[in-house]
C-alpha cells in the first residue's frame, strides 16, 4: 500500500498550513506533494515558503505564484501595473527575498509520478496545460473529459478552485476505444476554502495495484489568527479592497475574492477608477446564490 497527501492553495496562510502539516505528520504518508498557489493571500507567504523548504515536499507552480513572479519583469501582464487594484499582490512580492523568488521560479507546472506498487498519477495545479482553470464538483462531465483528452494516467489531481472533490469521469466521453474511467481529485484549499467549510482541506490517497482510493480530509485551525495577522502585518491596510475581499473569503469559506476579481474583468475602465465604488456595486448585485463567475471556461 502506498499513501500520499496532496496539498494545494495555501495562499500564505501559515496557521492553516501548520495545522495541515501536523495532521499529515501524524498520518505519516509515503510522500506529500504540493499542487501550487503557495503564496499571495495571507500575510505569511515568506514563512510558508520557508516551512516548505524545511519539509522538502515537492511543489508545483500555481497561478498566484506566477503572478508574483511577473511583477516588474518584461512579461508582466499590463493589468498588474494597477498598483491600487493589485496592491495586495505587490505587498506580497515585497515580503519575499531573492531566495524565495528563485524557489518559485524553479517550480514545475506538472509532474507525472510512477510507483512500484500503485498506478501512475498525474498532478497539476488547475487542468492539464493550464493553471488558471480548474475542476469543480459541478463541472460538466464532458468538459472535464475534454480537458483530460490525451492524459494516459487514470488518476489525476489538481487544486485551484478551492473546492475539494473526488469524481469519476467516463473516458468513453472522449473516445469509444477507451475503457474505464478517470479518477479526478481536487485537493481543495489549505488557506481559503470556497465550499462553506472554513477548515483547511487536503487530499489523502491510498493506492495498490488495484488503483487509488482518495478522501478529502478537513483540519480545523484558528481563523482568528488570520484576521489578526491581516491587521498586525499591515496587509489589510496596504492591500486595499482585494485584501478585504480575500479575508472575507477566508472567514466565510466562500469565493468572494475570486468572484469579485472575475467580475472586475468585465467592467468598463471608468468603473475601475474607484475600486471601492466598484466593490459596492459588486456587493449590491452579487454574492451567495448569485455569483458573477460562470465557473466553466
Amino acid at each position: 500500500m502506498t499513501s500520499l497527501a496532496l496539498v494545494s492553495d495555501i495562499h500564505g496562510n501559515l496557521p492553516a498550513f501548520e495545522a495541515v502539516v501536523a495532521d499529515i505528520r501524524a498520518r505519516s504518508p509515503d510522500a506529500v506533494y504540493v499542487l501550487g498557489d503557495i503564496v499571495h493571500g495571507c500575510p505569511w507567504s515568506a514563512e510558508v515558503l520557508d516551512l516548505l523548504g524545511a519539509l522538502g515536499w515537492p511543489t508545483l507552480m500555481g497561478n498566484h505564484d506566477d503572478a508574483v513572479l511577473q511583477l516588474g519583469v518584461p512579461r508582466m501582464e499590463p493589468r498588474y501595473a494597477d498598483c491600487e487594484r493589485y496592491a495586495m499582490l505587490w505587498w506580497t512580492r515585497a515580503t519575499l527575498s531573492a531566495e524565495h523568488i528563485r524557489t518559485l521560479t524553479d517550480l514545475p507546472l506538472a509532474v507525472h509520478l510512477d510507483f512500484p506498487a500503485a498506478p501512475p498519477l498525474y498532478l497539476f495545479h488547475g487542468v492539464p496545460g493550464k493553471f488558471s482553470v480548474g475542476f469543480r464538483p459541478d463541472s460538466p462531465e464532458g468538459w472535464i473529459a475534454r480537458h483530460l483528452a490525451g492524459v494516459a494516467e487514470e488518476t489525476v489531481a489538481g487544486g485551484h478552485t478551492h473546492e475539494p472533490m473526488v469524481r469519476f469521469i467516463d473516458r468513453r466521453l472522449i473516445s469509444r476505444g477507451l475503457t474505464d474511467r478517470w479518477t479526478v481529485i481536487n485537493s481543495g484549499s489549505v488557506g481559503a476554502s470556497y465550499d462553506g467549510d472554513v477548515r483547511a482541506a487536503y487530499a489523502w490517497l491510498e493506492g495498490d495495484k488495484a488503483g487509488w482510493r482518495a478522501e478529502i480530509r478537513r483540519v480545523p485551525y484558528d481563523v482568528r489568527l488570520v484576521e489578526a495577522g491581516y491587521r498586525e502585518s499591515g496587509l489589510l491596510a496596504a492591500g486595499g479592497v482585494m485584501a478585504e475581499m480575500f479575508l472575507r473569503s477566508i472567514v466565510s469559506a466562500l469565493p468572494w475574492v475570486s468572484d469579485f476579481a472575475w467580475w472586475l474583468r468585465d467592467q468598463p475602465a471608468e468603473a475601475l477608477a474607484d475600486i471601492s465604488q466598484a466593490q459596492r456595486a459588486y456587493d449590491a448585485a452579487h454574492g451567495p446564490g448569485r455569483w458573477a463567475f460562470p465557473y466553466i471556461n
